[in-house]
């Protein structure tokens, strides 16, 4: 999974590359950055290593530089008494000729907004001071120590990457910073420190803060109507893909601390961003689809092995099956069951099929012993 997550970056990285290089104001800081990603693609991480490092010094002198002449242009006091709005300072800078200013102020609100910034020149010059901090780069350097067993060194940059997430040129990389760090964590048993990284992460993407829709799926999972395991697949959608992972971590987390209703809403999260992803590849594959049942949809899977090996690659059947156990740990009494007997007579992995089976067997046995 991880893999995957650097491969995008280094893509997103190259492509952000060629904006930069149209201005020069982070023109060598990326060259030195793409030159390290590069190398790191090859597995030369000593060279990748100093040539990050060279980044984040070439990222200090661009910022100084930038901030130097932006100060020294707005501290006159004809500049100072026309206020703080961006727009009334370049007019001010215009007709003094403060060119070099006016480029630097055009290329930091163009990049961010002016209401990134509140339409304040003090507050883009304190971002341009900011600016010297440079998270791609602590990332890299993360990822080569990471590689070679530096776990402390690796966090140390990692946390300093994370603090300085706000200056990231795509926002969404902190989720890549942050899952790095939950699988340091988890390898150095720190629990408290996974757990809060990949919460992030879930807080960051995944409508995990929706109070609403956790309500709502512990209602219908509390039901005991017929066939519910269907219509809440009807009820729900959680768009977050890319962070699949860190629920189905997460509900694990919760389920050894025995934190039940956690592990299912995360267990739950997890099913729901999966079967998101899977019922808008059908949509788009078969114009006529639309989904009814559990019946339908698991038919309708089993003909793209593409998908199927997507289902086994992020535990999707897996974190279906874990839905029953977790849900009758909870209290919940037929919602379980028919998610597990769904799985035992629609399933298309054989594997959990017979799984579910034997699960099920075993709750009717219960139920007509109890």
């Amino acid at each position: 999974m991880i893999k995957k997550h650097l491969t995008f970056i280094t893509l997103l990285i190259n492509s952000l590359f060629i904006f930069a290089m149209e201005n020069n104001f982070s023109k060598e800081s990326w060259q030195y950055l793409m030159n390290a990603e590069r190398e790191f693609d090859k597995k030369n991480y000593s060279l990748s290593m100093r040539l990050a490092q060279d980044a984040v010094s070439k990222r200090i002198e661009e910022s100084e530089t930038n901030f130097t002449i932006l100060t020294n242009a707005i501290t006159p006091y004809q500049v100072r008494k026309v206020g703080d709005n961006i727009n009334d300072v370049l007019d001010i800078l215009k007709e003094r000729q403060e060119y070099d200013a006016i480029k630097i102020i055009n290329f930091y609100t163009t990049k961010m907004g002016y209401e990134y910034f509140s339409s304040s020149i003090k507050k883009l010059s304190e971002y341009i001071s900011n600016y010297r901090e440079y998270p791609e780069a602590y990332f890299l350097i993360a990822k080569i120590y990471h590689i070679e067993g530096e776990f402390d060194m690796a966090l140390t940059y990692l946390e300093k990457a994370r603090a300085n997430s706000f200056l990231l040129e795509i926002p969404q990389n902190e989720n890549d910073i942050l899952f790095l760090m939950s699988e340091i964590a988890e390898y150095k048993k720190d629990i408290p420190m996974q757990e809060k990284a990949l919460i992030l992460i879930a807080r960051n993407s995944g409508d995990f803060q929706n109070e609403i829709l956790k309500k709502a799926i512990i209602r219908t999972s509390k039901s005991t109507k017929d066939d519910n395991s269907s219509r809440f697949f009807k009820l729900y959608r959680v768009d977050a893909v890319s962070c699949v992972n860190s629920y189905n971590k997460l509900s694990h987390i919760y389920l050894d601390s025995k934190k039940y209703e956690d592990a299912y809403l995360t267990s739950a999260y997890s099913v729901l961003i999966c079967f998101t992803h899977l019922n808008s590849l059908l949509e788009e594959r078969e114009s006529d689809y639309v989904y009814s049942d559990l019946k339908g949809f698991f038919r309708e899977l089993a003909r793209y092995p593409d998908m199927m090996k997507w289902c086994n690659d992020v535990n999707f059947w897996e974190s279906f099956y874990n839905l029953c156990d977790i849900g009758l740990k909870c209290g919940y009494t037929r919602f379980p069951k028919d998610i597990i007997k769904s799985l035992s007579e629609f399933c298309p992995e054989n594997y959990w099929k017979l799984a579910a089976s034997k699960r099920l067997k075993e709750l009717n046995s219960l139920s007509e012993n109890q």
